[in-house]
């Protein structure tokens, strides 16, 4: 069974407002939103993971939509990027293992075609010279999750080496990670 997990959780501070609150793609959804309707299809249930300032705004968004749940960030690992998302769906779910289908937030032009391809490997995808490490379909046991954690080691990329995560090379995608708010000219 696979998952979902949406990072809404990071602290945008490069864009300077909340990326996963803004509309890069729609005028009408989110990019939390979004992200989620366009993860849903190919997951069991999705889990946006969310920071304590927009905990509440994005909870109001999923509050009656069946197979998504939000969750905070949670002690000790707040603040620590895409890991802090990963401990959290951990702790609120109580899985020993994760299938996880990962897309954050800041990409623009999600492609359905990109997330069906992943969705059978185990990857993390690269369009043109851009490696997307948070846009990625892992599987990871908790045990080996925490270990890293223990060590502190709190870099994605080495939950990726974990997950035996490959590189798939997208062409001729428009997908494109928004870091500041000029990459969207």
């Amino acid at each position: 069974m696979t998952d979902g997990l949406i990072l809404a959780g990071g602290r945008s501070t490069r864009y300077q407002s909340d990326k996963a609150l803004a509309h890069f793609n729609t005028r009408v959804l989110t990019n939390v939103e979004f992200t989620t309707k366009q993860v849903l299809p190919f997951v069991e249930h999705c889990y946006v993971s969310t920071n304590e300032t927009n905990n509440r705004p994005i909870r109001q968004f999923f509050f009656n939509v069946n197979r998504v749940s939000t969750i905070q960030d949670q002690a000790p690992l707040i603040d620590k990027g895409p890991v802090s998302a990963l401990w959290s769906y951990f702790q609120e779910t109580g899985n020993q293992d994760a299938d996880l289908l990962v897309v954050a937030t800041d990409y623009k032009n999600i492609d359905q075609n990109v997330l069906k391809l992943i969705s059978n490997k185990i990857p993390y995808i690269q369009c043109g010279e851009e490696s997307y490490y948070t846009f990625c379909h892992i599987q990871i046991n908790s045990n080996d999750f925490r270990r890293q954690m223990r060590n502190r080691n709190y870099r994605w990329q080495n939950i990726l080496r974990i997950s035996n995560c490959e590189t798939v090379y997208i062409a001729n995608s428009n997908i494109k990670n928004i870091n500041y708010q000029e990459d969207l000219q």
